[in-house]
């Protein structure tokens, strides 16, 4: 196949032909008085809707999600019981649900407002648009032709990406999560629109690694979500007599999380004033997740190859950055100086744009008796993710890596 055909990234092919298709049938359709006018309405319906969307978006966001205060708190107290039950704190679930009944809510009030705009204003302009401009030649005809279909591509192309964006949380592709996360033109249309919006559980900026990165010494590539069953494998055609060796970024477990006395000082000196377990586990997450900084670049350098890297605690301590492997291990080393139990958990993690491998942990609360989930990566976004009581939303696929 030709390299020209393998390099395409289908998801930014779809989103470009999305947007070209309304503009170059405008261009090409037959100008006349009624085609005017259908674009005049054609651009306030879609005025109408990227408002009600981002309006309906905006509130679900207020009531089911945050909801601490205000008129939103008393909307959410008045629910019924049941759909909080159904509902509880589950981002995803809730913009599927409740986006297109508040849609369908709000288009119908803003028609109610428009109405009058469209009979008495836009539609004489667009008379007068077509007696200024039926004389012109094609060419000029073709060019207002698609200038008016632009606000439509512009709509189609964003309802795309949304619908695409949603869908991908729901249907596991790593093909269809490496083109989006390396689509500029999705990637545009996230950052600038999807994720100010939503900007709840689902949506933390924080990149996954698409692609195999928990890699077995067989030098094999393996994604965390197919480690267990390959364990399970080996240790049932072996007897269980083969220690199955992991390999993180290009280094063992073990070599990870190593710590030294600067880190165990620092853990130390973090959990003094904590009272118990609890207390101790979660100071240490929030100086993690608030002094180590997200490598956007090794993080890049991870996904293709990670041969050479330097990765664990001690790297993620000194450079005060790291990905999420890094996080994770430098919590181990800092829960291990102060007594605390901890576990490596490796899995899928959902980081708003597309589900990857990812790594978090799991430290033993013993007052309660229970193993409590911490992500110390997804946590550096300013979400609270220890302990967090729908954690499982955007974590999947858990697999203990190893245990202290």
């Amino acid at each position: 196949m030709p390299a020209i055909i393998t390099n395409i990234n289908v998801v930014s092919l779809v989103l470009i032909l999305v947007f070209i298709l309304p503009v170059a049938a405008g261009a090409i359709s037959e100008f006349s008085r009624d085609r005017v006018r259908n674009s005049v309405t054609a651009l306030l319906e879609s005025t109408e809707f990227i408002l009600g969307l981002v309006l309906s978006i905006y509130i679900t966001k207020k009531i089911f999600i945050d909801h601490d205060e205000g008129i939103y708190s008393k909307i959410y107290d008045m629910l019924p019981g049941q759909i909080k039950v159904a509902m509880p704190g589950q981002d995803m679930l809730v913009y599927v649900i409740a986006v297109p009944v508040l849609l369908f809510i709000m288009l119908f009030a803003i028609r109610i407002i428009t109405g009058p705009l469209y009979t008495y204003v836009l539609i004489p302009i667009a008379d007068l648009i077509y007696s200024g401009v039926r004389s012109s030649g094609p060419v000029v005809k073709g060019i207002m032709g698609a200038l008016w279909q632009l606000p439509k591509a512009a709509v189609m192309t964003v309802v795309f990406a949304t619908v695409l964006y949603f869908s991908m949380y729901y249907v596991y592709s790593p093909a269809l999560s490496e083109w989006s996360s390396n689509s500029k033109e999705f990637q545009l249309i996230y950052n600038d629109i999807l994720f100010p919006v939503l900007n709840s559980n689902i949506a933390k900026k924080i990149p996954v690694i698409v692609g195999d990165i928990f890699r077995k010494s067989s030098g094999g590539s393996i994604s965390a979500r197919e480690s267990n069953a390959v364990d399970k494998t080996i240790e049932k055609l072996t007897g269980g007599n083969i220690k199955i060796i992991h390999y993180f970024n290009g280094v063992t477990l073990d070599e990870a999380v190593k710590s030294n006395e600067q880190i165990d000082q620092k853990a130390r000196e973090i959990t003094a004033k904590g009272k118990d377990d609890k207390e101790r586990a979660t100071l240490l997450y929030k100086w993690i997740s608030r002094n180590i900084a997200y490598d956007y670049a090794k993080a890049e350098r991870i996904a293709s190859n990670p041969a050479g890297e330097n990765s664990g605690s001690v790297i993620a301590f000194d450079t005060r950055k790291g990905i999420c492997f890094d996080y994770s291990s430098l919590y181990i080393s800092m829960c291990r100086a102060v007594d605390l139990k901890v576990r490596l958990i490796t899995g899928q993690g959902y980081s708003g744009v597309s589900w990857g491998d990812h790594a978090w942990n799991q430290v033993w609360i013993s007052a309660e008796e229970r193993w409590v989930n911490v992500d110390t990566t997804f946590g550096s976004t300013g979400l609270n993710y220890f302990d967090k009581q729908n954690f499982s939303v955007d974590h999947e696929y858990a697999e203990i890596q190893g245990e202290w």
